[in-house]
């Protein structure tokens, strides 16, 4: 039997799967952005923090949103999730 060289966190009850996964260092491997469920980018207004795609938070002012659902692994484990933009992140990422 092979042990692992870090210890594996025990699974958090009440989290999501893909939020465990991430804990355990399991990478989104693909973004589905077309399908069921899902919306294209639209803009709103951010009135309280949100957390955008390049990992900073923004508030109070015009930002765009979607849905996407994220894929972990080889279409091990699917979760959707919206994702929000600044249209400087939109630029930069070229989304």
């Amino acid at each position: 039997m092979v042990k692992p060289t870090q210890a594996i966190p025990k699974p958090q009850w009440g989290r999501s799967i893909g939020w465990n996964l991430e804990r355990q260092g399991m990478e989104v491997t693909s973004i589905i952005i077309d399908g069921a469920d899902c919306y294209p980018w639209r803009e709103v207004y951010a009135w309280w923090p949100v957390k955008t795609i390049n990992g900073k938070y923004v508030w109070r002012q015009k930002i765009f949103k979607r849905k996407v659902w994220l894929v972990w692994g080889a279409s091990f484990h699917m979760e959707s999730e919206v994702q929000y933009a600044t249209v400087f992140d939109l630029i930069n990422n070229g989304a």
